[in-house]
């Protein structure tokens, strides 16, 4: 795979798309672990009617969480190699690379 470096863009267009898909299914997953956790919860408390149970099962959603936030802030920009959602200190989640601009669905309107 191409690597930019020293300030290079990637300018492939397939490249840059799947890039863009895979950053968009990690994105993805990231809200499916954020929405499960209520479900997991109440779902343990029924069951098990336990307290106890219930901090186990958030431990658990918590780690799930903590490798995904990571997983999603550490990405890498398919045009420029840089991190997408971190430019300082801590990660932002919005729809452009925090870096060149490149939206996340740059590849679907044809804005390569």
């Amino acid at each position: 795979m191409k690597r930019a470096g020293d300030g290079e863009m990637v300018t492939d267009p397939f490249l840059i798309g799947s890039g863009l898909r895979s950053l968009r299914r990690r994105r993805c997953l990231l809200w499916a672990v954020i929405l499960l956790y209520v479900p997991e919860i109440w779902v343990t408390l029924a069951w098990t009617h336990s307290g106890r149970a219930a901090l186990i099962t958030f431990y658990v959603w918590f780690l799930f969480l903590w490798n995904t936030v990571i997983l999603v802030a550490f990405t890498r920009c398919p045009r420029c190699r840089n991190y997408y959602h971190i430019k300082f200190a801590f990660p932002l989640y919005f729809r452009h690379c925090r870096h060149c601009g490149l939206a996340i669905d740059a590849d679907k309107r044809g804005a390569l």
